[in-house]
Order: C-alpha cells, then sequence, then structure tokens
C-alpha cells in the first residue's frame, strides 16, 4: 500500500499546503471574536494577525481549553515542564475522535497557519450547527458505536495506531517499528538492534558462502528474538539468502537453518494477518466516515437549494434595481440635456448681463468722478461755512454773556422794585384793615343813630350820603391798588414745590443742591460733567419739603381774592406722574381741613367773602375744574355721564 508523500487531506483528516486557496476565505476576524467569547481572559485583538494568533496557540492550551468549554473533561490538562506539543496532540487526538478534520503538529510548529485556521473554523461550524456543550460528547458516543464483532478485534494500542495516523502500520516498516519500541520498551529495543546489526553484517558480507555463520551466532540470534524486530524486507532476504546457501550446503547445517527459516516465517505470518486485520478495521473506519459524509453531504444540499431559492430571489431584486437604475440614468441624461441648454441660455445672458454691468459700472465711475469734483466743492464752501460758523459762535457767546449780565441786573432791578410793591403792599393791606374797621365802626354807629337821623334835617342827610359816597369811593381805591400790587407782581407766576422722600426711599437720592430764599434752585445732573453737572432756575419762589398746604395756599390767596373784583384767575400744577400735583391741588384727605389743598381752599376763602359782604353786594361764583392728561382737557365736574372733553 503506497502511501503519496505529499500533504493533502489525508486518513486522519488533515489538512496540506497546497490547499491555500481556502486561505482567504478564513475569517480571523470572526474566529477571533469566537474565540475571545468562548475564553474571555484572552483578550485577544481583533485585528490580530496569522503571528499574533499562532503565539496564542502554539502552548496548546487555548486549543484543549476550547474543547473543555464545550465538553467539560475531553482532554485533561497537566503542568508540565513544555506543554506545548502535548497539549497540541491531545487537541488533534480528540479531533481525531470526532472524525473531523485536523492539522499536524508540524504546522503550527514552522508557523503555516492556514490548515490551524481552517480546523479552528470547522470546529466553530461544528459546534454551532450542533447546538453546545454537549454536541461533541454525543458525537464522541457515536463516532464509537461499532459493532460488538468489530470493537472486539481492535484493541486499544490498535485504535490508537489506526486513529492518530503517524504511528499506523499501514504507514510503513519504520512507523511500525516505532510502535513495536515504544510497546516492548528501551531494553529489548537495544537487544533487538544489536542482534539485527550482526545479523545484517553477515548477510552483507560478500566474502565465502553462509558456512561462516556459528551455531553459537544462530542461537544467541534465536534467543534474543532479533527477528520478531527485523523488517520484514529483511527477513525475506534473510529466507532468500538461506534457501541460495541450502542448496549449495549439503552437511549438517540444515536442522539449524531450518529453524531460521520456520521463525522468519512465522513472524511474516503473524504480520501479515495482523495487517489483514488491520486493514478490515481500517475499512469498516472508512464506510463509518463516508456515511457520515454522506449525510452531512446531503444537509449541505438541503441547504444550498434553499440558498438556491434565497440567490434567485436576491437576483430578481438586483434585476429590478438595475431597471430602476437604467431608468434613473436616462431620465438624469435628459436632464443633463436640458440643464445643458439651460446653462447655454443662462451664459449667454450672464454675458449680456456682464456688458451691460461693464456699461453702467463705466457709467457709474464717471458720474461718481462728478460727484467727486462737486463734493470737493461743497466741502470746501462747507469748510469756509464752519469758519463762519465759529466765529459767528463766538460772537454769540460774547453777546451772549453781555445779555446775561444785563438780564441779571435787570432781575436785581426788578426784585428790588418787587420787594419795594411788596412793602407798600403790606402797608396798603393794613390802611385797607383799618378803613374796614372804621366802616364797620361806622356801620354799626349808622345803625345805634338810625332812628336819631330820622329826626335830623335834610342838612344832616345829605351829609351822611357824602360820606356813604365816599365810602364807595375809598373801597374803590382799596381794590384799584389791591389790584395793581397783584398785576406788579406779575400776571404769571411760577411756583416750585419740592415733594418730600417717601417712605422707604433713601434720602441721600436728591438731585437738590440749593434752595434760595428768594427763589433761586440749584439741580444736580450726576451723569454730566462740568457746567452741565448742576443747573439754575429762577422762580417766583420755592416751597421746600417743609411746607406746609397752608404755606402754599397763602402766597397764591390774594391772586385769587381778585376774582371777586371781576380778573379772571387760572391756577394748574403740572409735573411728571408722582411728584404731588393732586396732593397740592386737592389734598390727601378731605375731612381734615389742615391736608386741603389750593382748589379746596380757594373755594372755602371765596364763599366766606362772598358771604360777608352779601349785605352790600352780591356775588355769583362759577367755578370749572379741567384736567389735562394726553394732549386732552376733560372737566371734572361733569355729572352727565362721561366727562365733557374739549379738543
Amino acid at each position: 500500500m503506497d502511501i503519496s508523500p505529499e500533504r493533502s487531506l489525508s486518513e486522519n483528516g488533515g489538512y496540506d499546503r497546497s490547499n491555500e486557496a481556502h486561505a482567504d476565505d478564513v475569517n480571523i476576524q470572526s474566529l477571533v471574536e469566537w474565540l475571545n467569547h468562548a475564553l474571555p481572559h484572552l483578550n485577544m485583538p481583533l485585528d490580530a494577525s496569522e503571528e499574533e494568533l499562532r503565539a496564542y496557540l502554539i502552548d496548546g492550551t487555548v486549543l484543549c481549553s476550547i474543547l473543555n468549554k464545550f465538553c467539560p473533561g475531553l482532554v485533561e490538562m497537566r503542568g508540565s515542564s513544555e506543554p506545548g506539543p502535548e497539549n497540541i496532540r491531545k487537541f488533534l487526538a480528540a479531533m481525531d475522535e470526532m472524525a473531523l478534520p485536523r492539522f499536524v503538529l508540524a504546522d503550527i510548529q514552522e508557523g503555516y497557519m492556514e490548515p490551524v485556521l481552517q480546523c479552528l473554523v470547522t470546529l466553530k461550524t461544528h459546534i454551532e450547527f450542533n447546538g453546545g456543550k454537549e454536541s461533541i460528547r454525543e458525537h464522541l458516543r457515536r463516532r464509537w458505536n461499532l459493532p460488538k464483532e468489530f470493537s472486539e478485534g481492535i484493541d486499544n494500542s490498535q485504535v490508537d495506531t489506526m486513529t492518530y495516523g503517524e504511528n499506523s502500520s499501514i504507514y510503513g516498516e519504520v512507523r511500525q517499528r516505532d510502535s513495536f519500541d515504544n510497546k516492548y520498551g528501551s531494553a529489548s529495543a537495544a537487544l533487538a538492534h544489536d542482534g539485527l546489526h550482526k545479523l545484517s553484517e553477515m548477510f552483507q558480507q560478500n566474502q565465502g558462502p553462509y558456512t561462516d555463520i556459528s551455531e553459537s551466532n544462530i542461537l544467541e540470534l534465536m534467543k534474543s528474538n532479533g527477528l520478531d524486530n527485523a523488517s520484514t524486507r529483511t527477513l525475506f532476504s534473510l529466507v532468500n539468502r538461506i534457501l541460495e546457501e541450502s542448496i549449495e550446503r549439503r552437511n549438517g547445517h540444515v536442522h539449524h537453518m531450518a529453524h531460521i527459516v520456520k521463525k522468519v516465517v512465522q513472524v511474516i505470518e503473524q504480520r501479515v494477518s495482523t495487517l489483514a486485520v488491520n486493514l478490515k478495521d481500517q475499512n469498516n473506519l472508512y464506510k463509518v466516515r463516508l456515511g457520515k459524509c454522506q449525510s452531512r453531504i446531503k444537509v449541505l444540499e438541503t441547504l444550498a437549494a434553499g440558498t438556491t431559492e434565497e440567490i434567485q430571489i436576491e437576483k430578481t431584486k438586483i434585476e429590478e434595481k438595475k431597471k430602476l437604475e437604467e431608468q434613473e440614468l436616462l431620465r438624469t441624461k435628459q436632464e443633463k440635456i436640458h440643464s445643458d441648454i439651460e446653462n447655454s441660455t443662462l451664459k449667454h445672458e450672464l454675458e449680456t448681463a456682464k456688458k451691460t454691468h461693464e456699461e453702467h459700472c463705466l457709467l457709474l465711475q464717471v458720474q461718481a468722478e462728478e460727484t467727486e469734483v462737486e463734493l470737493e466743492k461743497k466741502l470746501k464752501e462747507l469748510e469756509c461755512f464752519l469758519a463762519e460758523s465759529k466765529k459767528r459762535v463766538k460772537e454769540l457767546e460774547s453777546f451772549s454773556k453781555s445779555k446775561s449780565q444785563r438780564w441779571k441786573s435787570k432781575e436785581g432791578y426788578y426784585r428790588s422794585f418787587i420787594d419795594y410793591q411788596s412793602r407798600a403792599l403790606q402797608e396798603l393791606r393794613a390802611a385797607a384793615d383799618s378803613v374796614k374797621h372804621e366802616i364797620l365802626k361806622a356801620k354799626r354807629s349808622y345803625t345805634e343813630e338810625f332812628n336819631f337821623l330820622g329826626r335830623i334835617d335834610c342838612v344832616k342827610l345829605k351829609g351822611l350820603a357824602d360820606a356813604a359816597a365816599n365810602y364807595h369811593s375809598v373801597l374803590a381805591e382799596n381794590r384799584r391798588l389791591y389790584n395793581e400790587v397783584q398785576d406788579l407782581k406779575g400776571n404769571i407766576r411760577v411756583y416750585c414745590r419740592i415733594r418730600p422722600f417717601l417712605p422707604g426711599q433713601s434720602k441721600k437720592r436728591t438731585a437738590v443742591e440749593y434752595i434760595g430764599e428768594n427763589g433761586e434752585l440749584i439741580i444736580s445732573n450726576p451723569s454730566k460733567q462740568g457746567k452741565d453737572s448742576s443747573r439754575l432756575f429762577k422762580l417766583n419762589k420755592v416751597f421746600g419739603p417743609a411746607a406746609t398746604q397752608e404755606e402754599v395756599f397763602l402766597d397764591t390767596q390774594p391772586l385769587i381774592r381778585s376774582v371777586l373784583d371781576g380778573y379772571n384767575v387760572c391756577i394748574f400744577a403740572y409735573g411728571q406722574t408722582g411728584s404731588g400735583k393732586t396732593y397740592t391741588m386737592s389734598g390727601p384727605n378731605m375731612t381734615s381741613q389742615e391736608d386741603w389743598g389750593v382748589n379746596y381752599r380757594a373755594l372755602h376763602d371765596l364763599f366766606q367773602i362772598s358771604q360777608n359782604r352779601k349785605s352790600s353786594i352780591s356775588y355769583e361764583v362759577g367755578v370749572q375744574m379741567v384736567e389735562i392728561y394726553n394732549e386732552q382737557v376733560r372737566d371734572l365736574l361733569s355729572s352727565d355721564g362721561p366727562h365733557r372733553r374739549y379738543p
């Protein structure tokens, strides 16, 4: 039985090195993911190369751990100083027991990783296909589920030699000799080696016939069992030599040669019978493997049929997609033609617009130059005008200063005149009071002497009439002087009342710096600096935060009383919201007379005077109260529905 030396997929399931076309099909990344999932402690990088993967697998620990992971206790791992080859041999033995293709030890040692990767992929597929940890053990039970008579004819040593392949007798005499040496030990091997060496020397000598073999040498060869360890070819050569020499020899040594020939024939017969049994057992194993392969082929054909249908469906989808892409391509070509036409049209329009734009730019450039010349002229004129304006401003500033000084001098003169008129008015008021007392006294005397007057003559009545006429003339003169004083004070008077701080407001935030006795008021502005930081105002009078309602009214009372002499008087308050206008004019509380405002005090004063003079003068008083809000005038005393409005 001749065995080819090429490393192909042999009887023991090993891969050959000529099968390099399948190396590209092995996805190392998916294989590494499977190893990391099965053995999390490995933590192998997903982009590991073949050399890095070989470094993880070279000691055989990972391979045996994979088998024990899915079938605990399948491979026995023991500590050893050189565990690599031993663990790999155990892994290969387990792969043979499962009838799965595997690699040889030299592949991983020499760095040839294609068979190793194919073996791992096959193991991964087998585990995933059979479903879990128990699949390997069930597969092993099925693997050795042989007939009883078949299993009895094979001892453990024969199973080992047939399964592992490297020690099988069918692979040659050298492997049979290795198995024999392993069986009988090193001592018998040494004796056999010496006997065969002597026998070879005897038959390989070219000098003389076989008569040189002494009886002692033959007995020594028989006792050493060297014939059992000799190769079959050597034994056949020995028989041929003995037969050739037996023809030539006719002496008494034939008996010894017969024993040698008998022993050689027995050894050959035993070997032939053993070889026949081994061949029969191997044939049965091949039949079992062939049945399993055929069942797998059927399963794969079924899977391939389903895959073919899926491929056909996918092919139909691809053809439909291709048709859609062709239609899309045709539509795209039409759109491209249309877009090319539009591009040419737009290009022509762009060129036309470009020419128009260039002409417009030239026109604008000419206009810009003309405008620049005009602007330069205007700029020069404006510079001259600015110089004249600055000169005029200086003149106006000097004139304003001189005029301000004149106004200040006039203001002092008028202020002194007003003070003089005020003193004269007070004197006149005192005189009017004295005249009033005299009139009242005369009235009382007139009442007392009324009866007496009836008895006087006409001369006395005429004198009394003259006195009454003088009284009315004096009263008219007093009124005239009083109204002249009011006119001297001014027809328009401006007062300022400063509102006090409300509860909770900080008193440090006031803008009032100074309040003068003659109506001076200085207001500060922190947001400005220099001269504009404070401003001076001149008013008729300034009421401070401590001024009462009565003080405000007393300063306007003379002007209000001139209403009784036929003069029109208007008093109004203006200011921002919350400045105190309503408080000054009306007051916060109607029940308290001290809090009355100007309106209520004026009405009370006018009605009181008219009541006092009703015996001599009859007054008709008309009052109107209006509000100016958002540029509209509203009558506050109107009672007919909404307030009457004035434009």
